[in-house]
């Protein structure tokens, strides 16, 4: 978006942590360290989710009055979970000079709970809650764990605010800057390299932890998705009547009805005619194949 106030915000703020960074040693035994910056510093960055999750609920159809009512957990991250998932989305601590060993220091799910309130919501902001109501007796809890966690939630949500999709050229050729523009996170990017004849996109185990999703462009896939449908027909053609003729009590008119533990041995035939077939049509399909375009997209639960 023109003008992104919030991005500005959060790069200023991750300059002051990585200030901190070079005064303090950033490891697994460091993060208890509190300070009357670093609260100050844990405030400011949640009072920044506070706003911007507003502005996210809105521009994506929050309908609830922009009033006292409207509560930026509760309301628009709740919201925004129903859309996206963000309590599933992972980031990742990759500051050359931050020296966590710990997975749970290092691998961040920053918004889980984040959509609760009081001791059900996430640490950072029973943290900032602590914090901001009696900074005296809890600036224990203005420390620099709670200061990642929540600039990494603030992270997070400004990648969605910007909503920027890449144009990746070629897919043989993708490359994609995973930190997006942060010193200190990167995210976790879900590749779809596998084209589907029915034009859908196959998830992998850890879909809803990406942050970004790769895969093909729907313009640049028609002619091989429209290929490859064609193959399939031509194999459904060959090998059906094949496999009726060996099991007519079976009725099999479509490739798809054959269970390989009733009738073993069929994919090796559908595979023969499929090998055939691909054969005679390998330069169309290395052309389609060359067309390819790959695009990178916000992961807003597409598929």
């Amino acid at each position: 978006m023109n003008n992104n106030l919030y991005w500005v915000v959060y790069k200023n703020i991750e300059k002051e942590i990585i200030e901190l960074s070079n005064l303090i040693h950033f490891d697994d035994t460091q993060l208890t360290i509190y300070s009357v910056r670093i609260a100050e510093l844990l405030i400011r960055t949640v009072v920044e989710i506070e706003s911007i999750s507003k502005e996210l609920y809105f521009l994506n159809g929050g309908e609830k009055p922009n009033d006292n009512e409207l509560y930026f957990d509760t309301d628009c991250l709740e919201f925004l979970e129903t859309k996206w998932l963000l309590s599933k989305k992972v980031v990742f601590v990759s500051a050359a000079n931050f020296y966590f060993q710990q997975n749970e220091n290092k691998i961040l799910v920053p918004l889980k709970k984040a959509n609760k309130r009081g001791s059900s919501s996430s640490d950072w902001q029973k943290a900032y809650q602590a914090v901001k109501h009696n900074r005296a007796k809890n600036l224990t809890k203005g420390n620099l764990k709670y200061l990642i966690r929540a600039s990494s939630a603030l992270y997070i949500l400004n990648i969605y605010y910007k909503d920027t999709k890449y144009n990746l050229g070629h897919i043989s050729t993708t490359s994609f800057d995973n930190s997006q523009g942060s010193q200190i996170f990167s995210i976790k990017i879900h590749t779809n390299n596998t084209i589907n004849i029915e034009g859908t996109q196959n998830k992998e185990d850890d879909y809803d932890e990406c942050i970004y999703l790769i895969h093909s462009t729907v313009e640049s896939s028609e002619e091989l998705i429209s290929l490859l449908k064609t193959v399939n027909e031509e194999v459904n053609a060959k090998v059906s009547p094949i496999i009726q003729a060996m099991y007519p009590e079976l009725n099999i008119t479509n490739l798809d009805d054959i269970n390989d533990e009733v009738t073993p041995g069929l994919s090796t035939i559908i595979e023969q005619h499929k090998i055939g077939i691909l054969s005679s049509k390998a330069k169309m399909l290395e052309e389609a194949y060359s067309k390819l375009q790959n695009e990178a997209v916000p992961n807003k639960n597409q598929y």
